[in-house]
């Protein structure tokens, strides 16, 4: 299963801890049986059926009066797609520590997910004092803040301590009917324990961009702010902005993205060793009855193990490949830089910086914004090629297929650079199989140069691989673009594609990107 949300949180309030994680029980029963009266839960496995025809299995297993778990999974019949929620909760001297997770596995790679905490979450919030993560608050709606409570802004932005992501809201300047109030509002419903949300109306937006300079919004506009201090020289294009238009011609879509974006952050974030208890007592399996699991569900999950394994061992391989051939380069660069008496060069540059190229991103959206701000001398991405990625980073393999994509699209930076440089022997493809430290595999199955006959032949198909175009390359403003990057074999339709054009040779010296989007946009004959 792919988590696609955790939330992780502790109430220091000193007393009795066991009524409290009673109550937080209590709170897991109201929401699994969805009713106001629950019965208790029994011990071990039990079936509810609740609303819209799904059926609820739970599996409670409580390790000492201070701690349980719950494991919730969610199905309807004939649906491929299974829900799993985890609930642990334990206390100790230092607090009540409560962790719920959202996990989603589905037969449809294709399927879009929209992303949000599981009920629960607010009743779990609701039902203790003061929840905090680290040195952050938890709130259970947004804050709205006038211009003179700015500094509490600001503080929270600057405090190294900070650890939740906060997302700010700020109101148009246009007639609006406090649209921009119920968008806020159910941001905050969606990421509640995993993000803070803050409102700034039309003087307190413009108070806050008197502190913070240009990483502050305004006209409608939403920013997140990663975790980490951030003042007003810090790196913008880390804390995503999106346009107030955005939001009204896409509002529901930018919502998704807005919340997926602080989920993906969620589930990378590390569980305290408070709930290593679980772990050593083991935990009862997601579809098993009394500790057992059926013949059936073994013989499904090897298939897809199997399946799965054989995918991972290819990526494996060639990643080794690469990263035997990358420890070489390096080596061999270590070595002259030491012997030249470089060495400041060689440690100073080890670690990435706020202002340098970034070695990861969340998804593919942030691995184009990425590229324009940072590969723009090498690499001409323009706006036109970045299309219908939502689903894309709202899928279970986003933070994969987007750190994939940035991967290639560096790649294809560096070689214009290269070219620039004096490289003369071959094309992207004869580059990437020389082996450079940031190249990409030159292998059918990530890397084509051209199409099949079946769609050059087809006029139909190859309309769809016609893309905008630097005017300096061709003056209609279009190129036929047949050289592209698999991002994925797997994942069907959706799966990535980067369509572009070698100018290296020409008048930009630059790779043009025609298209970052799903293979459903470049169909052939196999997916038409």
């Amino acid at each position: 299963m792919s988590v696609l949300y955790r939330a992780v949180w502790s109430d220091t309030t000193e007393g009795d801890r066991e009524p409290v994680t009673q109550a937080l029980k209590d709170c897991a029963a109201k929401w699994i049986q969805d009713r106001p009266d629950p019965e208790p839960l029994p011990e071990g496995e039990s079936t509810f059926e609740v609303s819209q025809g799904r059926i609820r299995t739970v599996a409670l297993r409580t390790v000492t009066p201070e701690a349980f778990e719950i494991v919730a999974t969610d199905e309807v019949p004939g649906d491929p797609t299974e829900w799993a929620t985890v609930i642990r909760v334990i206390a100790d001297q230092k607090g009540v520590h409560t962790l719920v997770e959202l996990s989603m596995s589905s037969d449809d790679l294709a399927r879009r997910v929209s992303v949000g905490r599981p009920k629960v979450v607010h009743e779990l919030l609701a039902a203790v004092e003061k929840p905090r993560l680290g040195g952050s608050r938890l709130l259970l709606g947004p804050l709205d803040l006038p211009a003179n409570g700015i500094a509490i802004l600001t503080d929270l932005l600057a405090d190294p301590t900070r650890s939740l992501p906060i997302i700010v809201c700020a109101e148009p300047t246009g007639p609006h009917a406090d649209v921009w109030l119920r968008t806020a509002d159910i941001i905050a419903a969606r990421v509640e324990g995993i993000a803070v949300v803050i409102t700034l109306g039309l003087s307190a937006a413009v108070e806050f961009r008197r502190h913070i300079g240009s990483l502050a919004i305004w006209d409608g506009g939403v920013r997140i702010y990663a975790p980490g201090v951030v003042v007003g020289d810090s790196d913008g294009w880390q804390h995503r902005y999106y346009l107030g238009s955005r939001l009204e011609q896409a509002r529901q879509s930018t919502i998704d993205r807005i919340v997926y974006s602080v989920a993906q952050l969620s589930t990378r974030r590390r569980v305290p060793e408070a709930f290593r208890l679980f772990d050593v007592q083991g935990s009862i399996p997601s579809g098993s009855s009394n500790g057992m699991i059926s013949a059936q569900s073994l013989v499904e999950a090897r298939e897809n193990w199997d399946f799965a394994s054989e995918l991972a061992r290819d990526e494996q391989s060639s990643v080794e490949r690469e990263l035997s051939s990358a420890n070489g380069h390096l080596a061999r660069l270590k070595k002259v830089l030491i012997d030249q008496g470089h060495a400041d060069l060689l440690w100073g540059t080890q670690h990435e910086e706020a202002s340098s190229t970034p070695d990861a991103v969340q998804d593919a959206s942030e691995s184009a914004m990425a590229a324009q701000a940072y590969l723009s001398d090498w690499l001409a991405l323009p706006d036109s090629a970045i299309r219908e990625l939502e689903d894309i980073d709202s899928s279970p393999e986003a933070y994969n297929w987007g750190n994939k994509t940035w991967r290639g699209l560096r790649a294809l930076a560096a070689y214009a650079e290269d070219r620039a440089a004096g490289w003369d022997k071959g094309g992207f493809w004869e580059w990437c199989a020389s082996g450079p430290l940031l190249g990409w595999p030159a292998t059918s199955k990530k890397l084509a140069m051209t199409e099949s006959e079946s769609v050059q032949n087809s006029e139909k198909l190859i309309r769809t691989r016609v893309f905008k175009v630097d005017k300096k390359v061709d003056a209609s403003g279009e190129a036929k673009m047949l050289a592209h990057l698999k991002i994925s074999e797997g994942g069907g339709s959706l799966a990535p594609r980067v369509y572009f054009h070698d100018d290296t040779g020409g008048t930009t010296k630059k790779v043009h990107v025609g298209l970052i989007g799903p293979h459903y946009l470049v169909p052939n004959k196999s997916t038409n």
